[in-house]
């Protein structure tokens, strides 16, 4: 039977829990504006009735939790989608801040300067003799280094800021990660007495999209309501109150960059660079390392092209001080480098330059397969390198000083091409005083022609190219085979003192090595000293740092080279002419383009490159605000929706009170009946 003391319970719950519900109307209410914030709701259910007659009686109302509305399927989406912005808008902020160092909208690039460097040359060639023609010339000429040398430092300041980037963001994950780590606590704490953490789980869902846009993220949630959080393909970040650090890690075999560490619990972390999949992070590692890198390649490649072509011409003319053998820019350089996880002793203890015409301006791997077998792999194309045998110099044939071929007496070459024996070969002469050379490149093509001739090697199916470095005056025979056993020696013959080829460098694509042994291949040449290990590598160039140093050697106008032989002075102008045609020359090292071509190569790649991320950001952008809206729907909070929850609940408190006035009355009518 329900007594007025009922009524008084029933009345209560309801107040209490209208109140319990005007409470979460207005805290959505008040967080209509707050980002990530979820819609919440109040859920009410009866109170347990309690038997009676003539049946069950009712008890009252009470709120059993407060519902957050939300829809995991649309979380997870813009997840996603903040990991893509994150990384695109890094792509697309840096490629376009990098086009502005080309500097040709205002004229002043580097396409102009080298412009004014060949117009310079043509107006020398158009007046030899003439002092301000040289003058100006030199000028332009500093003017195209000076442009390449600040583009090569506006690159590297551009990797060192992302670089400083990089480590930024390795705190801000980790500051996150902690965040994530701490409401994954309260969360436990709160849920397993009951409660429902809904502001709780709303902040560590913002917590992750921000995490989000910095790396990339899968999460598991478990039955406490704890979140593991992945990161990188899988290497665990946060793991319910736990954290795994990641750390910036300087990178010796990346000039001592960044890597991203990840903790495994040995003496090194783990570096994760190729694992990271997505994020602000992954686009920092891309443009740092992939885009500002090649870029500077480019760059490189670029300036060493141009300072060895006009230097290998240069070099053969006269200026009008009586000088030759000169170079315009200052030489090429061979650079080497031993990889950081190279376990044996070996060093790289001496290298030089022994053929410029022969230089590729490619990336070389000296590999150990053991400690006594090494490979030479070019690895700009992943091709072994041609063996070769490179001569030692010799007095430049020239028509005041040729070389002369003596029949019967310096005639004569035994070769090994790949394995295979010559013959004699015998090089076209004559009765002393012999047969007069007079250039180094009819010198060569003899030498060729009467080697492939041979017919021992011609069964065998073996050919060589011979070249004369004008620059260092070498002849280098090299094999036309490109196998790992490729290789080329010089074993006899009468020719081999006055063409240089008795002394020279046998090098084979792959072979035995000793210390010290020393490695010649495409114009370079290096030494290597100490024991060697399995897997061990050296890296092998001649072009890095062309563009930071490129400079003009000359200083004296009249040093200028424009006459191709001496009596030619001053108004010979061949040699100019030479090098005015190396505007329109096509280089292989610069993927057969000529310098211009290379350069407007660059400058619309990276255009393009730019307008692809601006326009990747702009459709991830319109998808994120879909999404967004989405959300909107399920967890935003409706201000007219909320009102009329307003003015409900509020009837509902009236009512209960209303309810206890009516019921007070009845208690005090029962008080006021006498016996």
């Amino acid at each position: 039977m329900i007594g007025l003391t009922s009524l008084f319970d029933i009345a209560r719950s309801a107040l209490t829990t209208s109140q319990q519900a005007l409470a979460v109307t207005g805290h959505n209410v008040a967080n209509v504006n707050t980002p990530g914030y979820s819609r919440q709701e109040a859920v009410l259910t009866e109170r347990p009735p309690l038997d009676g007659q003539p049946g069950m009686a009712g008890t009252g109302v009470m709120a059993t939790s407060i519902r957050r509305y939300t829809d995991q399927f649309i979380n997870r989406q813009l997840t996603t989608v903040q990991q893509n912005l994150g990384r695109l808008s890094v792509s697309r902020e840096e490629l376009f801040r990098l086009q502005n160092l080309f500097g040709d909208s205002s004229n002043q690039g580097i396409a102009a300067r080298m412009n004014d460097f060949f117009r310079g040359l043509q107006d020398v060639s158009t007046n030899p003799s003439e002092q301000a023609a040289r003058s100006v010339l030199l000028a332009n000429a500093r003017q195209l280094a000076s442009s390449v040398n600040q583009v090569s430092s506006d690159l590297a300041a551009s990797r060192q800021s992302l670089n400083f980037q990089v480590r930024q963001t390795v705190t801000e994950i980790n500051s996150l990660s902690n965040q994530i780590a701490e409401l994954n606590n309260q969360i436990v704490r709160a849920e397993v007495t009951g409660q429902n953490a809904n502001d709780l789980r709303d902040q560590r869902e913002m917590a992750l999209n921000e995490l989000a846009t910095r790396i990339d993220i899968t999460t598991v949630e478990s039955g406490t309501g704890a979140l593991t959080v992945f990161a990188a393909r899988g290497q665990v970040l946060v793991e319910g109150a736990s954290v795994r650090q990641l750390t910036a890690v300087e990178d010796p075999d990346n000039g001592g960059l960044f890597s991203i560490g990840y903790s495994t619990g040995g003496t090194r972390p783990l570096s994760i660079d190729a694992l990271i999949s997505n994020g602000r992070l992954r686009s920092l590692l891309d443009v740092r390392d992939t885009t500002v890198r090649d870029l500077e390649t480019s760059f490189d490649r670029l300036a060493a092209t141009l300072a060895n072509a006009v230097n290998v011409i240069h070099r053969q003319g006269y200026g009008l001080d009586g000088s030759t053998g000169r170079d315009f820019f200052g030489p090429a350089t061979v650079n080497t480098r031993a990889m950081t996880a190279n376990q044996g002793a070996a060093a790289i203890n001496g290298s030089t330059i022994t053929a410029n015409e022969l230089l590729t301006f490619h990336d070389y791997e000296v590999r150990f397969s053991s400690a006594t077998a090494y490979s030479i792999v070019d690895a700009t194309t992943g091709a072994t390198i041609r063996g070769n045998y490179t001569g030692t110099a010799i007095t430049a044939p020239s028509t005041d000083n040729p070389l002369s071929i003596v029949t019967g007496t310096n005639d004569t070459l035994t070769v090994t091409v790949d394995g295979v024996a010559s013959g004699t070969i015998t090089l076209a002469g004559a009765a002393s005083p012999g047969l007069s050379y007079t250039s180094g490149a009819t010198l060569a093509q003899e030498v060729q022609s009467k080697i492939n001739g041979d017919a021992t090697l011609q069964v065998a199916g073996k050919t060589v190219a011979v070249t004369y470095d004008t620059t260092t005056n070498r002849l280098v025979i090299t094999s036309n085979d490109g196998t790992a056993t490729s290789a080329v020696t010089v074993t006899g013959g009468t020719a081999r003192t006055s063409l240089g080829l008795i002394a020279g460098t046998s090098t084979a694509a792959s072979g035995t090595y000793a210390s010290p042994t020393t490695l010649t291949f495409d114009g370079l040449s290096v030494t290597l000293t100490g024991a060697a290990a399995a897997g061990d590598i050296f890296e092998v160039d001649s072009y890095s740092h062309a563009a930071r140093d490129l400079a003009v050697a000359l200083t004296n106008p009249a040093s200028v080279a424009a006459s191709s032989t001496r009596a030619g002075i001053p108004g010979n102008n061949t040699n100019l002419l030479s090098l005015v045609a190396l505007q329109q020359r096509r280089f292989a090292s610069l993927d057969d383009g000529t310098l211009n071509d290379a350069y407007r190569t660059v400058a619309a790649e990276l255009g393009v490159a730019a307008q692809t991320a601006d326009r990747e950001q702009e459709a991830k952008e319109i998808l994120k605000d879909q999404i967004e809206t989405l959300r909107a729907q399920v967890s935003g909070v409706s201000l007219d929706e909320e009102l009329v929850n307003l003015i409900k609940f509020q009837r509902g408190f009236e009512a209960a009170s209303r309810l206890i006035r009516i019921t007070d009355e009845m208690f005090q009518t029962l008080l006021s009946i006498k016996p």
